[in-house]
């Protein structure tokens, strides 16, 4: 829910001490005010304690708890909370990401209904959904790498030409995210902020690990999958009621699980399974946001967010209360 709190702190935290004279002037008033100080050289001790009318219960609450809230919140306030760097008034504060969707032909394999390059476009719109505004490109990959489209933020353009994709287009069979991977580095590197580079696959191999982990080491752009398949894997479509046949049996399209835990494992490359609902969309978004502000926070040209601001609200509702009809003066808790 709260992005960056890892990086929480003070800007000016010297104001922090400004918090001790709460309890300090909390212990003056108890001790000045009270009646043992008041009447201390005029009845003597045994007979007072015997005199001192005690407060009703409904007066527990007095100014000099308010005083003591309103010191600690100033000095909160005044200390300059920050947990966010101030985004650069010449670029965005959206992340931008390079959509890279697999067009090999076991995205055809119906094992996810109505097939894993369906369902996987079906993402992609809903992820667009959560990012509006944001820039996107599109590029697609099997056995080559091609770019469908530059960073746009229109959405509509962007389903335009998803609907049109399938894996009958692609010049070259296989499948190479190496050459994805490059050619999606190529468009982020043009961005002034970092990105995310998102594959839409049902497999990696793990031989190509050693070039994600490199990537991810050396460039300031993450890397996240979001995955489409079942252990089980799912016979490849080709046509309505038409299935791939080898020998007079159907090819069965594998789910590559075990190069995704490999790259996951070595790259540290956030692997998502996709899921009937949002989930899987909804965390992608959260991920490509907070690897945003975490990059941020360690650009040190950028100034932090002051966030004391948000204090001034519960400040001045305490304050109000000293405008509230009734209200007395007496300090002694």
């Amino acid at each position: 829910m709260f992005e960056g709190w890892q990086y929480f702190h003070f800007l000016r935290p010297c104001w922090l001490l400004g918090i001790l004279a709460a309890p300090l002037l909390y212990f003056i008033t108890q001790k000045r005010l009270g009646a043992d100080y008041q009447w201390r050289n005029i009845i003597a001790p045994h007979l007072l304690e015997h005199l001192k009318v005690r407060p009703a219960a409904s007066a527990k609450f007095r100014p000099i708890h308010l005083i003591s809230l309103f010191i600690i919140l100033a000095a909160l306030a005044l200390a300059g909370p920050a947990w966010q760097r101030e985004p650069s008034p010449f670029s965005e504060d959206k992340a931008p990401l390079v959509i890279a969707l697999d067009l090999s032909q076991t995205m055809d394999a119906v094992d996810i209904a109505p097939t894993r390059l369906e369902r996987a476009k079906l993402k992609i719109t809903d992820l667009l959904q959560l990012r509006q505004g944001a820039r996107t490109a599109l590029l697609v990959y099997a056995g080559s790498a091609h770019t469908v489209l530059p960073f746009t933020d229109d959405p509509a353009l962007l389903n335009m030409y998803i609907e049109s994709l399938s894996t009958h287009i692609m010049p070259s069979k296989g499948k190479a995210p190496q050459k994805a991977l490059k050619l999606a580095a190529s468009l982020l590197d043009k961005s002034e902020i970092p990105g995310t580079i998102l594959f839409f696959t049902d497999g990696i191999s793990g031989k190509y690990a050693a070039q994600f982990t490199q990537y991810m080491q050396t460039s300031r752009n993450q890397i996240a999958v979001l995955a489409f398949g079942t252990r089980e894997g799912g016979p490849i479509q080709t046509g309505k009621n038409r299935f791939l046949t080898k020998n007079g049996r159907r090819v069965m399209a594998p789910f590559d699980y075990e190069g995704l835990h490999t790259l996951s494992q070595k790259a540290d490359i956030p692997v998502i399974g996709s899921t009937v609902d949002d989930n899987d969309v909804e965390r992608l978004q959260r991920s490509i946001q907070t690897h945003l502000q975490a990059a941020l926070a360690e650009d040190e040209s950028l100034r932090w967010r002051d966030n004391g601001y948000y204090l001034l609200f519960p400040i001045v509702l305490l304050a109000a209360l000293w405008f509230r009809k009734g209200w007395t003066l007496q300090w002694r808790a």
